[in-house]
């Protein structure tokens, strides 16, 4: 049996090890150890399976509680998921699927590891979560909980900390909390979101996320860039973007150091790119160039832009399609920007931008 961090080396000095659940697979050690590829590490992956019986162990375990707040679950959905899982895993064909998925998402972790393909199983996790709960997204939750061993060994063999690789992996809540404003309830609809998360190359830094990914061909000769997220979790200061770009710098250059390449572009971990709705040039306009979302806006060289007028429903309005942009509140110069021109058909921009600092 193995737990979530079974397979992660004892953590050094000075990290957050005395928050992480003492699960009794921990306390066994009977796991092997990932597999590493690469010097420095280019990916690791896990040696075993995890058994029915021992998924279902760890969901049943007392540390289960505490390991859902260490993915950043919180208030009410910490509670109803806690609730739910009784009933869940007294499902044989719910903990089949679980187990199933959490082998998916623990497969490997690192640099050419592809994510997790959650989404392709959604049809059938959503039958089989209406057994116990309405709605969507139990399925992979429960599979997340039990899986962060590989994607922490992987962190750790990298050199990150036990609060930076947790807090990389608390995007998890971040994602239910964004579910539950969009459809109302306990879930997860963004799962190849935390797929990523859970490959490892993605990361919370601060009040922006990076990820890691290869150049796409209209960039040049493939490389590897960072790429700049913009979670939902508070207001978008100019001292906040900051600090993060600068932890951002540090973070790669110290962790990363060998992606970097020769050539004419900026040095790796100095040059970022953001594809997003927030990326565009009309923005600081719309809502005022000394507003966090227009000072944000400007920092980046637009490179070209796409049709996002569904992500900006999303991201503004908490909506996925089919959606009635003439029932849009329109409090604030954002909402009123957006929905105007949703509904007007005049669409809204994403825009792809590059930054150096």
């Amino acid at each position: 049996m193995a737990d979530p961090a079974s397979a992660v080396p004892p953590p050094r000095e000075g990290t957050a090890s005395s928050s992480e659940p003492d699960l009794p697979h921990r306390r066994t050690r009977e796991a092997a150890l990932p597999r590493v590829e690469g010097a420095p590490p280019r990916a690791l992956r896990s040696s075993f399976d995890l058994s029915i019986d021992a998924v279902g162990a760890m969901l049943t375990a007392p540390a289960i509680g505490r390991t859902a707040e260490l993915l950043g679950i919180t208030g009410i959905d910490h509670e109803e998921l806690l609730a739910v899982i009784p009933r869940a895993i007294a499902d044989p064909a719910i903990l089949a699927a679980v187990t199933e998925e959490a082998n998916l998402l623990r497969t490997a972790a690192g640099l050419d590891v592809p994510e997790a393909a959650l989404g392709a199983l959604a049809v059938r996790d959503d039958a089989l979560q209406a057994r116990v709960l309405p709605g969507r997204g139990l399925v992979p939750i429960l599979a997340h909980l039990v899986s962060t061993d590989t994607v922490r060994a992987w962190h750790t063999a990298r050199g990150l900390s036990a609060e930076e690789s947790w807090g990389a992996l608390a995007d998890l809540g971040q994602q239910m909390r964004v579910h539950r404003l969009t459809y109302g309830g306990l879930g997860h609809h963004t799962l190849g979101w935390t797929a990523l998360n859970w490959a490892g190359r993605l990361f919370g830094l601060g009040r922006l996320q990076f990820d890691l990914h290869r150049s796409g061909r209209e960039e040049g000769p493939p490389r590897w860039v960072i790429g700049t997220h913009i979670p939902a979790t508070g207001p978008l200061t100019p001292d906040a973007v900051d600090a993060s770009f600068a932890r951002a710098s540090t973070f790669f250059t110290t962790h990363f150091s060998d992606l970097a390449t020769a050539g004419p572009q900026a040095p790796f971990g100095r040059e970022f790119t953001c594809t997003s709705w927030l990326v565009n040039d009309e923005l600081p306009e719309l809502v005022g160039a000394d507003s966090n979302l227009g000072a944000f806006a400007a920092r980046w060289s637009i490179e070209r832009t796409h049709p996002g007028s569904d992500d900006a429903a999303f991201f503004v309005f908490h909506a996925r399609p089919p959606y009635d942009a003439a029932a849009f509140p329109r409090t604030t110069r954002l909402e009123r920007a957006v929905a105007d021109r949703l509904r007007d058909g005049r669409g809204w921009l994403l825009g792809t931008g590059r930054l150096v600092i």
